[in-house]
């Protein structure tokens, strides 16, 4: 018998429930979290949901919580994984269970308010050409709102603080996406693990033309914090290098700016390959200087030359899914870069610190 082979990015193609919203969440030592979480889910406005959870094999009582909220007017699945297989091992082992024609993939730090998936869902089903829906995020102990992410074009991150579409490249942590869109594009990269992986999703999706849009009064609280690089304020991105960005884990660096290079390779033209990478390699190098100076540590830099290293070590599978995603593009660099700044934050960053050394 001839088994067909299918590619572990891909989904087997099933009838969705028509209206369902799959809610998605990765879980990894989440006990101080999830039920707070959950619970804001049992009581969404709109009923029509399954919530599936995959814990990245935890070492606290995650499970145990898990199992005790169980409710049996809310379909909850709970899945686990043998070993820690990352955000984005998380999300396609959930996607592979879903059985809705809406999927939302949430952060384990999450609140939602009562409200988020119908008002999220009633702004996917305006227009065929919607694909991703965004909402509000308020998160704990900052001065404004988040609408998203913005994205330079050498692939630095900034969180996005107007409710303008043109500002916001991706979302992450709450996001909203048609499973059909899915089903053509592949699931998240496996070889991603944490970070990016966001990034590299929303750009596939604005590839095949297809829209993300912002709800404003869809809003979550991110009880979590969280790292980036700048906030957007006004008309002006500010440097904001704070204490959680500074003290960064080393690991959580190393994975961020290996996959910004792979990010880049798999989804730019060939021609802004070579014209962006390059510069994109050098900040990377800078920005493991800042980070070993700051916290006299050189394993920031090490991190560097790691992910450099990796990229190099796994070039030839990032071309294959190069090649897959290319193949679904229908619009060029130019209309995709209309969501991105085009220059550089870190440049902007480096400038302005050195005029605070220079005034001291």
């Amino acid at each position: 018998m001839k088994i067909n082979k299918i590619n572990e990015n891909k989904s087997e193609i099933f009838h969705s429930k028509k209206g369902l919203v799959s809610i998605i969440i990765p879980i990894y030592n989440g006990e101080s979290r999830i039920e707070e979480l959950i619970n804001s889910l049992m009581v969404q406005t709109y009923k029509n949901i399954e919530i599936i959870t995959v814990d990245n094999n935890s070492t606290d009582d995650s499970i145990s919580i898990l199992k005790k909220l169980d409710n049996k007017k809310i379909l909850l699945k709970i899945f686990s994984n043998k070993k820690n297989e990352g955000y984005c091992g998380g999300c396609n082992k959930g996607i592979e269970k879903a059985n809705g024609e809406f999927l939302l993939f949430l952060s384990q730090d999450r609140i939602m308010n009562c409200d988020w998936i119908e008002k999220t869902i009633k702004e996917i089903n305006k227009n065929e050409e919607t694909c991703c829906v965004i909402g509000k995020v308020i998160r704990e102990g900052a001065t404004s709102a988040e609408y998203g992410h913005s994205y330079d074009i050498y692939g630095s991150v900034v969180i996005n603080s107007i409710p303008k579409e043109s500002n916001v490249f991706f979302g992450g942590g709450t996001v909203l996406i048609k499973k059909t869109i899915l089903d053509k594009i592949g699931f998240f990269d496996p070889e991603f693990f944490i970070y990016q992986e966001d990034v590299d999703i929303c750009w596939r999706i604005r590839l095949t033309g297809k829209k993300i849009k912002i709800v404003e009064n869809a809003i979550c609280q991110n009880k979590g914090g969280g790292i980036s690089d700048t906030f957007y304020d006004s008309n002006n991105y500010q440097i904001k290098f704070d204490k959680e960005l500074i003290n960064m884990p080393i690991y959580k660096f190393y994975y961020s700016q290996k996959n910004r290079i792979r990010t880049m390779l798999k989804n730019y033209s060939t021609k802004n390959i070579w014209k962006r990478i390059p510069i994109s390699i050098i900040m990377i190098f800078l920005r493991g200087i800042f980070m070993s100076i700051e916290n006299r540590n050189l394993a920031y830099l090490v991190a560097v030359f790691r992910g450099y290293f990796w990229n190099i070590q796994y070039l030839k599978n990032t071309l294959q899914s190069r090649k897959k995603i290319q193949k679904n593009r229908v619009v060029n660099d130019h209309e995709i870069e209309k969501y991105m700044i085009n220059h550089s934050i870190e440049i902007e960053g480096i400038k302005k610190i050195i005029k605070q050394i220079v005034k001291k």
